[in-house]
């Protein structure tokens, strides 16, 4: 076997102790600098090569070596395995590559926590289906990932680095290994190249990775002091990292209610996060009605609390507005890879209560139907913020005790259902929100259930129930940021869709958005209000199916007389929707008070046409400089092409464009100054006909509408709006007709055409194109 060359060895060496220093593990500074005085040609090969390796041997803690088939069998180094408890230790590995393999690693913690899968083990073990998976989670303590690319150049031998964390503190038997792709074997969605690595490694007896006895310096609870600016405790993000950037508590290692894929955790004022030794960035918020707080802050072995004031930039519930979201989940999507169960009740309101909401609508849908829908009660609850599975949570280390706060009573859910992973779903996903009873009649499987949405929605209604359509503007792009526009989309996806038939048919409320592009949810809206129905537009979020984030990215405020408390929380605040004003959109802006002629009724009547006193105040805030670019193929804000008040950021300045609209279309603005303080506004708005008013932030709020009628005409403002909802009806049933079952379609058919011939009526009455 030959020798490798010194200097690509050197090069690689010097690589790893560069990024040791980086990550704060460096070498000792005679060792460094001695490793940085070899110099290629300074002499022979042979001798540096030999005086290298004997000075970064004792801090090798892998040795790993390629055979002729891609196996990499690892042994322990020289460097003492000693970790610490909730953080990270990063070391040198060697890798000897005598056939010159390029290819990948893939790290792996054996029989535990590891990059490889981290994802669905993650997940797994926080189902709560079966309590034999405790062991494995008490096994599951060790964390290890490269810290250097894992591209092997193909050199005889180079370093890298390996960072490893330890959940637990004392001594720990672990093992660590490695693996790289097989170009031979074809890579699918189910079998990524890293999960195809770790395989080759399971139907061989020897074992490939090397062992070691841990010695795990244990960390240190810290207690969080997190109040408001009044001094009240609450519950409230709370984001740690390091110098490195790296999060804790580990997010490989997180049961609910911390979530994997979350940077942030919730915490109660007194709640604890174990913490090592050392200097980090902590920020806190209760979502956008507060500025993020940051503090640097060095943990010492005598540290035991970190004060955390709040930073509210704006109060709406003292102005009589309620925040709600009405489409959050807890089960699917993000929350698991294999999404069966979910979460409970005390996870999911100390999500809602975290991000300063008042209302959660926790929507059961198909795939965790079944195990969800044993929370839905027909009330409003607000339970205790209590760790859900103790033996899970004790297992992994979870030992801290949650704590009430003087501002949980202000947080309410309600479960109810999302009409997704139904038979019907190609219609768009249907929100049913007040049930007394979520199991449709006669039926037992979800599969059973119709296979087009106006039966149900229709059953909903019965009940009470506020019925309409989660993300809006799926599949509704026409590739035009015009509003209104004109062009008939493909309903190809799950957007609103089957809204333009139940709403002149009776049976659809509202739609839901603030999520994805503006053009895109609002078109159907206002065209809806231009032919005079009265449907309603919410802010949601999806949670975590859309957004990741947390609930409350999209949300929607509600102006009542009180707080909604209680069992019957819900239907107070549905009410005030269907009657009060209310507006929707990120929370980084507000409008409070829309009024016509200083009423903020949403009905308003004149007897002769002429000009009215559109007036609102007005509060928004930006940071006083503009975000830094976006890393590369990262966006700058939560939202990929969605709302946020950023955009609406004029150049550089702190200002954002006010529209005031009548019939979908600006008929007066002025620039605001996003500074966080009120404004008040007025605008002279002739009208000449019934019609609609409303204002907007765009992308970041949109009020629901004041209806004026003139006369006592109804509002018929745009036969262009009629003719579009006409031709639209006929190009959803070209498109969704086919998923209708047999049995269904000829009701279904003449549900179609009942909408059509409503719409043409109101073609006909409408005054002006």
């Amino acid at each position: 076997m030959s020798e490798p060359a010194a200097q690509p060895l050197l090069a690689s060496a010097s690589r790893a102790v560069q990024r040791l220093a980086e990550l704060g593990d460096p070498l000792p500074a005679d060792v460094a600098a001695q490793v940085s005085k070899l110099v290629p040609g300074s002499s022979p090969d042979v001798e540096l090569r030999r005086e290298l390796e004997s000075l970064l041997r004792p801090f090798v803690l892998v040795e790993a070596e390629i055979d002729r088939s891609g196996m990499i069998v690892c042994t322990p180094g020289a460097a003492p395995p000693r970790l610490v408890q909730h953080g990270w230790r990063s070391f040198l590995m060697r890798v000897a590559n005598p056939h010159r393999i390029e290819t990948t690693l893939y790290p792996q913690a054996q029989g535990v926590f590891g990059i490889i899968d981290q994802r669905s083990h993650a997940a797994r073990t926080a189902l709560p289906d079966a309590l034999t998976s405790v062991p494995r989670i008490a096994g599951s303590w060790l964390e290890v990932k490269l810290a250097s690319p894992g591209d092997l150049s193909g050199l005889e031998a180079e370093y890298t680095v390996i960072s490893l964390y330890s959940r637990d503190g004392g001594t720990r038997s672990g093992a660590v290994m490695f693996a790289v792709a097989a170009p031979d074997e074809p890579e699918s969605l189910t079998r990524p190249p890293e999960r195809l690595a770790m395989r080759r490694t399971m139907f061989e007896g020897r074992s490939y990775a090397a062992s070691f006895e841990f010695d795990c310096r244990p960390s240190q609870e810290i207690r969080f002091d997190v109040r408001e600016p009044d001094g009240s405790s609450c519950v409230a993000t709370i984001t740690v990292c390091d110098a490195q950037g790296r999060i804790y508590p580990s997010k490989a290692m997180r049961l609910a209610p911390d979530m994997f894929f979350h940077d942030h955790v919730y915490r109660a004022t007194g709640e604890v996060i174990r913490l090592p030794e050392g200097h980090y960035q902590i920020s806190a918020r209760r979502g956008p009605e507060y500025r993020e707080t940051r503090r640097d802050v060095e943990i010492t072995s005598g540290t035991e609390a970190v004060a955390i004031a709040l930073d509210r930039w704006v109060d709406p519930a003292r102005r009589g507005y309620y925040s709600g979201d009405p489409h959050i989940h807890a089960g699917g999507c993000s929350h698991y890879n294999v999404p069966t169960e979910g979460v409970t009740p005390e996870t999911m309101i100390r999500h809602v209560r975290g991000e300063g909401l008042w209302l959660g609508s926790v929507l059961t849908w198909g795939p965790c139907y079944y195990h969800q829908k044993q929370f839905f009660s027909g009330e409003s609850i607000s339970p205790p913020a209590l760790l859900e599975h103790a033996q899970m949570q004790q297992a992994q280390g979870m030992t801290w005790t949650p704590r009430p706060t003087d501002r949980d009573h202000e947080s309410m859910l309600r479960y109810d259902v999302e009409v997704s992973g139904f038979p019907s779903s190609h219609s768009g996903h249907a929100i049913l929100l007040g049930l007394t009873d979520q199991d449709y009649p006669n039926i037992t499987l979800l599969e059973d259930w119709p296979s087009w949405n106006l039966p149900i929605m229709r059953w909903a209604r019965a009940q009470g129930a506020l019925v309409g359509y989660a993300h809006c503007g799926l599949g509704l792009s026409v590739g035009t940021d015009e509003l209104p526009n004109h062009l008939v989309p493909s309903f190809a996806s799950i957007g609103s869709n089957e809204i333009i038939v139940d709403v002149p048919l009776g049976a659809a409320d509202f739609q839901c958005g603030a999520e994805v592009a503006p053009a895109a949810e609002l078109n159907i809206w206002y065209h809806l209000l231009n032919v005079g129905y009265r449907t309603l537009m919410l802010g949601e979020t999806d949670y975590p199916c859309i957004y990741d984030e947390g609930p409350g990215v999209g949300r929607t405020y509600v102006r009542l007389p009180e707080a909604p408390h209680g069992p019957h929380a819900l239907e107070t605040w549905m009410a005030g929707l269907q009657n009060n004003a209310s507006y929707f959109g990120d929370g980084r802006s507000h409008v409070f008070d829309l009024a016509v002629d200083g009423d903020v009724v949403r009905e308003h009547a004149m007897d002769a046409t002429g000009t009215v006193r559109v007036t609102a105040t007005v509060a928004a805030w930006l940071p006083e400089q503009p975000p830094p670019p976006p890393e590369p193929g990262r966006s700058a804000y939560s939202a990929p092409v969605g709302w946020h008040l950023e955009r609406a950021r004029i150049g550089d300045t702190r200002d954002v464009l006010l529209e005031v609209l009548v019939n979908g279309v600006p008929v007066a603005s002025r620039e605001v100054a996003a500074d966080g303080a009120e404004h008040a506004v007025a605008f002279d708005v002739p009208l000449e006909r019934s019609s609609w008013i409303a204002m907007r932030i765009l992308p970041s709020v949109h009020t629901q509408p004041v209806f004026v009628e003139i006369a006592g005409q109804p509002i018929r403002a745009s036969r262009r709006s009629a003719q579009w909802l006409h031709d639209s009806v006929e190009a959803l049933w070209e498109s969704k007709s086919g998923f209708i079952r047999d049995g269904e379609r000829a009701a279904a058919r003449e549900a179609y055409d009942a909408a059509r011939a409503a719409y043409r009526a109101r073609h006909d009455e409408c005054e002006v194109d």
